[in-house]
């Protein structure tokens, strides 16, 4: 038999203690003092959760802070996410913008506008139409990057990578018509890797598609290796398989 924790429910403005509840529900601004376990979370508004997050499924439209770690199943979030500390899921859906501050571990993160990562970030599968920022290293077994402004990350590790150029965003008011997308990043590995306007000191895998506007130091590849006149690659070398 299943207990019923209670439920917490806030409407306007309000302050409350956290602890463990089946829902939380939040329309209007909120702020938690405390660590909070639930099944649901669910704020239309603006909140803040004074400590850790556990929960089953988030979902808000608007703006949300955790200010330690965060864990649970499904996030999806119209607005912005800001964590503290470690972020672990099982999904990400985020339109706008998400900044963790330490490492973040998920198995399917799709993200329209902005990802930020202060440590390590691991996952399965990882689709960005916008940019990304990863102060460690990026390992993924799918990357799909549809990128606007400038990226960059230490390392990005996966089987199949692929690195896109765009041009503007619907809906994300902070990047700028026109400006082409772009990454930075100092190793690049992985099985079949395709980039496009992308800067490396290394590029290493399978096979290997170096697409327009990228500036390569190196390249190694086992099965193939094709680059587009508009890119540089100062060296490449067929390695062993």
């Amino acid at each position: 038999m299943t207990t019923r924790r209670g439920d917490m429910k806030i409407t306007g403005n309000s302050h409350s203690n956290g602890g463990s509840f089946d829902d939380v529900k939040i329309m209007g601004d909120a702020v938690i003092n405390s660590d909070t376990h639930c099944e649901l979370f669910k704020c239309l508004g603006n909140s803040e959760v004074k400590g850790s997050l556990h929960a089953g499924n988030t979902s808000c439209n608007g703006t949300m802070k955790v200010a330690e770690t965060m864990s649970g199943g499904s996030v999806k979030i119209q607005g912005e996410l800001r964590v503290g500390n470690e972020l672990t899921a099982e999904s990400i859906s985020v339109t706008g913008e998400l900044a963790v501050g330490g490492r973040m571990s998920v198995e399917k993160a799709r993200i329209t506008g902005e990802l930020h990562v202060n440590a390590d970030c691991e996952m399965e599968e990882l689709r960005v139409q916008g940019s990304v920022e990863v102060n460690g290293m990026l390992n993924a077994e799918q990357v799909d990057l549809k990128l606007y402004g400038h990226s960059r990350m230490r390392e990005l590790v996966g089987g199949q990578i692929t690195v896109k150029k765009h041009y503007s965003l619907p809906l994300i008011g902070k990047f700028i018509p026109g400006t082409e997308g772009a990454l930075t990043a100092e190793t690049i590995e992985g099985d079949t890797i395709v980039l496009e306007n992308t800067s490396a000191a290394v590029v290493r895998g399978r096979r290997v598609m170096i697409g327009g506007g990228c500036r390569i130091g190196l390249v190694e590849y086992r099965d193939e290796f094709e680059q587009d006149q508009g890119s540089s690659v100062s060296q490449s070398a067929k390695i062993g398989s």
